[in-house]
């Protein structure tokens, strides 16, 4: 479920023609965090890792704030993501 939404997370923000490639390199940076966060939970990280991984989600989520009023469809897909791997302890 989460690789499928940062899957469809990556290609929201690659098909959007009204961000400006600065946001755009930054969310996928963000994905890509994720991306390795979810690997690593899967493979038994332990709760030391998990610890350090907090940070990484608080810029995920401030990023989200910056662009919630002009892309909606964006921080929804993000919001839904955040919210699966907190509820994972992630």
């Amino acid at each position: 479920m989460i690789d499928d939404l940062l899957k469809q997370l990556r290609s929201t923000v690659a098909a959007d023609t009204t961000l400006p490639e600065a946001t755009k390199a930054d969310l996928i940076r963000h994905v890509e965090a994720m991306e390795a966060q979810t690997s690593a939970f899967s493979a038994g990280s332990d709760s030391e890792e998990a610890e350090s991984e907090k940070p990484v989600l608080e810029q995920l989520v401030s990023s989200v704030e910056g662009l919630e009023a002009s892309h909606p469809e964006i921080t929804t897909i993000v919001n839904r993501l955040a919210n699966t791997l907190g509820n994972m302890g992630i």
